[in-house]
């Protein structure tokens, strides 16, 4: 039972309910216990102002000693008491069904009276208690009353209660409390067990769901409704589970698009160059098909570099060395790098730059391959005789570089994967289905080590834009230099 969380929250939550029962059954049970006695203090000192006074009445002539002795006796046994009147001439009269028991004499009152003497030849109310060694053989509480008369003399009266009677009233009131305190306790292990049910009841489903995730099911949802840290760690499980799913889905896409980009261009260069070598390809036609083997390797060769850049910057094992560059310096190298494709495609080229020159914080290589990947991309999907435009522009903090064309806009259904690897759309979309689909992947990746930014607007009025941004230095104001360039 303690090798489970049910069982311990249990034995914990027993042991503090039987502890806690315990300790306010003893004060409230120490507590009515010094109630009732004091309680009784108060009772016996009022019968003995009662007798007292009645006493009194007697010596003024209203009342015979047999009605005298009738009220005492009743009022004695009404709370199975015992009340000694000693009076002046020694004599003492006992009142009580107890009184047979014992024999008492003033001798005998004057020694048990001899430790309260004082206060009572004083005019006070004496209130003691005694062991078993006294008159009764057993604890007593004694309250005695003083009669002081100069003429006639000095009276008292003597009111005892044994302790057992006391006892037995609060032996009365303490199984009332035990018999509470038990049934509180079961109440509250009863409660306890149900709410510890109820609380780990969904660690439990949690638990039966990660059995499943570790044995590869990822397709799984857990049904929990508390909002309290287990109901977000069974969120926190369902989020994990459709992640890892939706991994284990881009996995698999991953391999068969790996496999696919490879061996579309190998089968093509085998087919090729087995033509060459068994004469099927005539041989004035011989160059033409082998260059067509060699963009293919340069393609495959691309492929391959991005894939290898890709896992490098994942596995973190190339840290970033920034410096400060010339952003806008590397947009110009990356346009005439890409001169001959905006021709092919007969773009007009629009560069807009707010400053002319624009530093940021970056890896030089880095930010060329982002700049240089989106930007074959823009021209690749550009529409023939269509825009290219590019614009810099910077805030307090940071860079932003924004590159445009004009065509086909991307579904918005394909825009929250478009930098996933080897994303490349519906296929019914012409506009996204060309291209190994890695090298937006890799542009994410590059930004996300610099801790940048990147995201895309589309749609046919404005065209394709891809924005992101670059950490600017703290460099002091400058003056404006708009200018807008046209290139094509």
């Amino acid at each position: 039972m303690f090798t489970t969380i049910f069982g311990k929250i249990m034995m914990l939550f027993m042991a503090i309910i039987l502890i806690s029962l315990y300790i306010s059954g003893a004060m409230m049970s120490q507590s009515m216990r010094e109630s009732y006695r004091s309680e009784t203090e108060k009772a016996l000192v009022s019968i003995a102002e009662d007798s007292t006074a009645r006493i009194a009445i007697y010596h003024a002539g209203y009342g015979t000693l047999d009605d005298l002795n009738l009220e005492l006796k009743l009022k004695a046994n009404y709370n199975q008491d015992l009340i000694w009147w000693v009076r002046t001439d020694g004599k003492v009269y006992l009142y009580g069904d107890i009184s047979s028991d014992y024999t008492v004499d003033s001798e005998k009152i004057q020694e048990y009276f001899n430790e309260m003497a004082g206060q009572l030849n004083q005019g006070e109310t004496v209130k003691i208690e005694t062991e078993e060694q006294n008159f009764f053989s057993t604890p007593v509480m004694t309250v005695a009353k003083p009669m002081l008369d100069t003429e006639r003399g000095n009276e008292y009266v003597f009111v005892h209660r044994k302790i057992s009677v006391l006892n037995d009233a609060l032996m009365a009131i303490y199984r009332q409390i035990v018999l509470s305190v038990a049934i509180s306790a079961v109440l509250a292990i009863f409660l306890t067990y149900v709410f510890t049910r109820y609380m780990l009841r969904p660690l439990t489903i949690v638990t039966k769901g990660a059995r499943q995730l570790s044995r590869g099911h990822f397709d799984i949802w857990l049904e929990v409704r508390s909002k309290d840290e287990i109901g977000q760690l069974a969120d926190t499980f369902n989020s994990l589970a459709t992640d890892l799913k939706k991994y284990q889905q881009t996995r698999d896409t991953f391999v068969a698009n790996v496999s696919h980009e490879l061996r579309s261009p190998l089968t093509s260069m085998q087919g090729l160059v087995q033509g060459v070598i068994d004469g099927t390809i005539p041989e004035d036609e011989t160059l033409h098909y082998l260059n067509i083997v060699l963009d293919e390797t340069k393609r495959l060769n691309k492929l391959i570099t991005d894939m290898l850049e890709l896992s490098k910057l994942n596995s973190g094992q190339f840290p970033l060395k920034t410096e400060e560059i010339d952003v806008n310096e590397l947009i110009r190298r990356a346009l005439i790098t890409s001169e001959s494709k905006i021709d092919v495609k007969n773009l007009m080229v629009e560069v807009e730059f707010e400053d002319e020159r624009e530093i940021a914080i970056a890896n030089k290589d880095r930010i060329i391959q982002v700049i240089q990947n989106i930007m074959d991309n823009a021209i690749k999907f550009a529409d023939y005789g269509g825009r290219l435009h590019i614009s810099t522009r910077s805030d307090a903090s940071s860079v932003y570089v924004s590159i445009n064309n004009t065509g086909e806009p991307i579904p918005r259904s394909d825009l929250p994967y478009l930098f996933d690897r080897f994303y490349k759309g519906d296929e019914s979309h012409t506009r996204v289905k060309e291209g190994a689909g890695i090298g937006l992947s890799l542009v994410k990746r590059i930004l996300e080590e610099h801790k940048q930014r990147i995201w895309v607007e589309s749609d046919r009025i404005g065209g394709t834009t891809f924005t992101f941004t670059l950490r600017r230095p703290a460099l002091p104001p400058k003056e404006k230099d708009s200018g807008r360039k046209r290139l094509g």
